[in-house]
């Protein structure tokens, strides 16, 4: 199977996990806003410290730095994709009961296409479930959830399991995503 770590990679992995956190702690401000909390973060960085092991090579210097490097990078990359999403403002409708009810997403500009853009991703999601089954579907599921405002602590609450089962979830599905067409069809 491709792209399997080595025992060496997943125990260089295990054995600097506090890098993530350090890096989260240091040089990312976390706005709490949907896929920007710091559970995903650490999902986030955790996946990138897995990549940077299996790019690693000793003979060009220490762990560490690179590690830390691929994990900030990956951060930021995520970070620039959410905001670019979140430049739309969440304008919620509220009801009698004073709960939220539907979300009008307001784009900057009076572009259609900006101000449909959010619908698009919920659109797009929708039409991705159809393709998956398992673990992948109960991510992109998640992922809806995300976009929703729920918290990853919310989520796992609703399907009975654990905050680390739900992201690892929602990896899954971040890495079928990124090459499924209807979300290709969104850049």
């Amino acid at each position: 199977m491709k792209n399997m770590m080595t025992e060496y990679q997943r125990e260089l992995t295990t054995n600097n996990l506090h890098l993530v956190k350090e890096v989260i702690q240091k040089r990312i401000k976390i706005n709490n806003l949907p896929l920007l909390a710091y559970e995903d973060f650490y999902a986030i960085g955790c996946e990138a410290l897995c990549r940077a092991a299996m790019a690693y090579q000793p003979s060009r210097g220490e762990f560490a730095p690179l590690a830390c490097r691929y994990i900030y990078n990956t951060l930021i990359d995520h970070v620039r994709h959410q905001n670019y999403f979140h430049s739309f403002s969440a304008s919620p409708f509220i009801d009698d009961d004073d709960e939220r009810t539907i979300y009008d997403l307001i784009g900057a500009t009076d572009d259609m296409d900006d101000k449909i853009y959010g619908n698009s991703v919920m659109d797009a999601l929708g039409k991705c479930k159809a393709k998956y089954s398992g673990i992948t579907l109960k991510g992109v599921e998640a992922i809806e959830l995300k976009l929703l405002g729920h918290e990853t602590r919310e989520i796992a609450e609703r399907y009975g399991t654990t905050v680390n089962n739900v992201n690892a979830w929602i990896a899954r599905a971040r890495s079928k995503l990124k090459d499924d067409p209807e979300m290709s069809k969104l850049k």
